[in-house]
């Protein structure tokens, strides 16, 4: 998992990011992209009970996803929050393939 510094406060922060974040979308997951206050990029993750109602395999996609953004963060801005949207085909995707496809989204978005 990630550090706790690296992690975006959803609870409080999730309606300022969703409301001035943009929205990048992948076969695997959906990505908002907004900037805070600089305390070096931060990430996270959310995980709805219809990718499947057991929390174990709800915890096991959030991983994936840690595991998959963890190395890319030291290349981005120090004020980028990241909100990953997984979606039903994340369970089946690799760390490795999610890793590809996070590169190429935030190429997309310009932050690599």
């Amino acid at each position: 998992m990630l550090a706790r510094k690296n992690l975006v406060p959803l609870k409080k922060e999730f309606p300022r990011i969703r409301k001035e974040g943009k929205v990048y979308d992948s076969a695997a997951f959906g990505l908002v992209v907004a900037y805070g206050k600089g305390e070096g990029p931060q990430a996270s993750f959310i995980v709805s009970k219809k990718i499947d109602r057991r929390s174990v395999v709800r915890h096991e996609v959030k991983r994936k996803l840690a595991d998959a953004v963890s190395p890319l963060l030291s290349r981005l801005n120090k004020n980028v929050e990241l909100v990953f949207l997984a979606k039903g085909k994340t369970i089946e995707t690799s760390r490795e393939e999610l890793g590809r496809e996070m590169g190429e989204v935030l190429k997309r978005a310009r932050l690599i």
